[in-house]
């Protein structure tokens, strides 16, 4: 099997809360990340697929085809506050890790080809990311 992996980037705003906690205990596990109006990051998502090269194109997946699930996936989420204007967000609290995994779902339900989705990796920045495996 041979791995090819594509990123794109995208900018969002997202705030640590859980309804659930009370406000000190929001305060106390989520730190600065817990503020009214939230904190934005310019976001990198990377995506590993693998799968046999075609023997015409000698490609595992056209990159054209790769590009428009990215932003399909993407687009949507690209300055946006994910609390306030992306549905899945409203309960779960956006944090690195489970908006690797929703971005993984995503990008699953889009891949139409043999190719398997092997990784997403998302950066929030050069020293923050989370890999989801699915």
């Amino acid at each position: 099997m041979i791995y090819l992996s594509r990123r794109i980037g995208f900018s969002s705003a997202h705030r640590y809360y859980q309804k659930k906690f009370s406000e000190d205990e929001n305060k106390k596990i989520f730190g600065r990340c817990y503020t009214e109006h939230g904190h934005g990051h310019n976001y990198i998502l990377e995506i590993t697929l693998g799968g046999e090269p075609d023997p015409d194109t000698g490609m595992v997946i056209n990159l054209t085809d790769v590009d428009h699930v990215l932003k399909a996936v993407t687009d949507p989420l690209d300055h946006q506050h994910l609390n306030f204007d992306i549905p899945y967000f409203k309960e779960v609290v956006p944090t690195t890790e489970n908006l690797a995994r929703y971005c993984y779902d995503g990008v699953k339900k889009l891949l139409t080809t043999k190719v398997k989705l092997v990784r997403v990796r998302l950066f929030e920045n050069p020293e923050l990311w989370s890999d989801y495996y699915g």
